[in-house]
């Protein structure tokens, strides 16, 4: 795992030290640069040793003749196979790593080598006969590339803050894509909140010739179930292709380990590493809420679940009380982060990965995406619920959804779950498509976004309501049949690739480990693609194929448990541990200064929200996010800001 950048098209080499240098953090263990001045390009890497940790897997590498270099960022897991063929070929290796493998399929293959890799990965190959670099981003964007065109040339990077090093680039803010972040806590799709800076999507390639550059879709998921198995055989091979993915993703030349929420997707992934490996010391990691932390948000205590799942399968449970200092971590996160994202559950994440670090850890397996694949969200629910109830007049279940949570506003409060989720259930009921997957995913309030602008703003700055672009053709883009799969492979598409795969991946680097997801290994979501619905959701039951794979394996407590969401007592520290922070950085002084929103009504939110009479908590996260993401990419160059 590591940190990539470069260019083409210019004479940048000097840059190269000083944006590896922005992310040592990525890889600690090495650093490269090549460039050629005659072609105009370059290339740099920060190396975290985990295959083959020898001076033989320094990069940037090259084959045989010097004729293709590469910098790569990630894991190829099935390379060994590979190797073999092209050993068989004729090609000379120099190192046992997957990222030599992957020059010699390029040599064969060019960018359809591709459609070969089983992974997560960034990188970028420049071959010298052809003058072309080719970028290209593994198939569920877990792994991060932005790059800028400026002209004819193009820069790029695995963060933004090593293209922040770059003399006379851009730092302003794209006010179109401000509406998205405040309605998702994130930006989907291609562009970032910095004009001009892009993301390299999720299963795709950019090709750079002579000043050009060419955008392709390299993966597709087709979602066609097959209806001629029995319920038996689905869960058969479930349990066999997942174990399959967890064997492949536990090969590290480091210490390696697991997350433990006691959930049932990290469970589920320990119960299988314990299977490969029955005599293995396996370590996994875990943060408990305080309780007096939970009062107001009232999480579900899954620490008492991770016990009796590290008890069952005879593994390490390494764990803290999470109680940081959130006003001094919050501005680091935000540095590391690269892009505002104003999901609290940055905070753990980083947190048990610096705990792993600390315990000399340096690989995790991750139970993200099982969610995704297997149906195991409420909106999941709540698309079956929909169908269930189509034929019942609107007005009469709509006028039932709004009773209901009224009641439940009233007597548990704004800010109780039952409230929330009852309110965004009726939001969504009345409408359909695109929109309906919006109104279950967003995290704020239509009318609270609108009325925070300053007036004017909207118009000036480019601003409106939530425009989902991005959302509009993942959804549009999605191939096969039902609603559910649709609504998960939008999913996929963004709320995993543009922030769940993202923090992830920011909050793991930070402290120099490396996070494997295996529910997103290809051979499993082409399996999962091919269930029919009903399997993934039976009667109420979320992952219920999953759960009849690992009923022999995890408790039925573990197995049948209610989800609960991974994330933090966030209204508890906006209004007691973050409150000193909003009355500062929200203040009418700063608000006015940067001239987007009104003062007046953010205060008026801000004082709703700490007398319980609204639930305005992630706006207002958001907000102070936004502030300080401001401070420390537009006010500075990729510097984090000192409370």
């Amino acid at each position: 795992m590591c940190g990539i950048c470069g260019y083409v098209g210019s004479d940048s080499h000097a840059i190269l030290p000083v944006m590896c240098a922005s992310m040592a953090h990525r890889g600690p263990d090495d650093e490269g640069v090549w460039y050629d001045q005659r072609a105009g390009v370059g290339l740099g890497q920060r190396r975290l040793s985990i295959i083959d940790v020898s001076q033989a897997g320094h990069q940037p590498m090259c084959n045989e003749d010097g004729s293709v270099w590469i910098t790569f960022n990630g894991e190829i897991y099935d390379y060994q196979r590979y190797r073999k063929m092209l050993l068989d070929k004729g090609h000379v290796f120099r190192s046992q790593t997957d990222t030599e493998v992957l020059i010699h399929l390029y040599e064969e293959k060019g960018p359809e080598c591709l459609q070969e890799l089983n992974g997560m990965f960034a990188m970028a190959i420049w071959d010298c006969r052809k003058e072309q670099l080719l970028l290209a981003r593994d198939h569920a964007g877990i792994k991060p590339l932005y790059y800028w065109q400026n002209g004819s040339s193009l820069f790029f990077a695995s963060e933004i803050k090593a293209l922040m090093r770059i003399p006379g680039i851009p730092r302003e803010v794209n006010y179109e894509r401000v509406p998205d972040y405040l309605t998702f806590l994130w930006v989907p799709g291609r562009e970032t909140l910095l004009k001009g800076i892009d993301k390299l999507e999720s299963g795709c390639y950019l090709l750079w010739k002579n000043g050009a550059i060419e955008i392709k879709n390299w993966f597709e998921l087709e979602y066609e179930p097959d209806e001629t198995k029995s319920e038996g055989e689905w869960t058969e091979e479930v349990h066999e292709v997942l174990a399959r993915c967890v064997r492949r993703q536990m090969v590290a030349d480091v210490p390696l380990g697991a997350f433990l929420s006691g959930g049932l997707d990290s469970s589920t992934l320990v119960a299988l590493m314990r299977e490969c490996c029955p005599d293995r010391e396996i370590n996994c990691y875990t943060a408990a809420i305080d309780s007096e932390d939970n009062v107001r948000d009232s999480w579900v205590d899954d620490y008492k679940y991770a016990q009796q799942v590290a008890r069952h399968l005879d593994v390490r449970l390494n764990s803290f009380v999470l109680k940081p200092d959130v006003m001094t971590l919050l501005p680091k996160l935000v540095y590391h982060m690269d892009e505002p994202d104003a999901d609290p559950a940055v905070m753990p994440s980083y947190l048990i990965c610096k705990s792993a670090r600390d315990d000399n850890t340096t690989v995790l397996l991750s139970g993200t995406g099982g969610d995704e694949v297997f149906f195991g969200y409420n909106s999941h629910i709540a698309y079956q619920l929909f169908s269930r109830y189509e034929r019942v007049p609107h007005w009469l279940l709509g006028t039932g959804l709004y009773v209901a949570e009224a009641v439940a506003r009233r007597t548990l409060g704004a800010q109780s779950r039952s409230a929330r989720r009852l309110r965004k259930f009726e939001r969504a009921f009345g409408v359909s498509g695109l929109e309906r997957h919006v109104r279950l995913v967003d995290w704020t309030s239509s009318d609270d976004r609108m009325s925070i602008y300053a007036s004017g703003a909207l118009k000036s700055s480019g601003c409106q309501e939530c425009s989902s672009l991005a959302m509009k053709e993942y959804y549009e883009q999605f191939k096969g049949t039902g609603e559910l799969n649709r609504h998960s492979h939008v999913l996929i598409r963004s709320f995993l690739a543009s922030h769940n795969f993202l923090y992830t991946d920011k909050s793991s680097m930070a402290t120099s480990v490396e996070v494997r997801v295996p529910f997103m290994d290809i051979e499993l979501m082409r399996l999962c693609a091919r269930i029919p619905e009903r399997y993934k959701l039976r009667n109420g039951t979320t992952k219920y194929l999953l759960k009849k794979a690992m009923e022999s394996y995890l408790p039925a407590e573990v197995v049948y448990r209610k989800k609960a969401p991974f994330g933090a007592p966030l209204r508890k520290w906006i209004t007691v541990d973050l409150d000193p922070l909003v009355r500062t950085i929200l203040s009418d002084k700063r608000i006015e200064e940067r001239g987007l929103f009104d003062s007046r009504v953010i205060k008026g939110i801000v004082d709703r929200n700490r007398a319980n009479m609204a639930d305005t908590s992630y706006l207002i996260y958001a907000l102070l996010t936004l502030e300080l993401w401001m401070q420390t990419y537009i006010d500075r160059p990729g510097e984090e800001v000192k409370i």
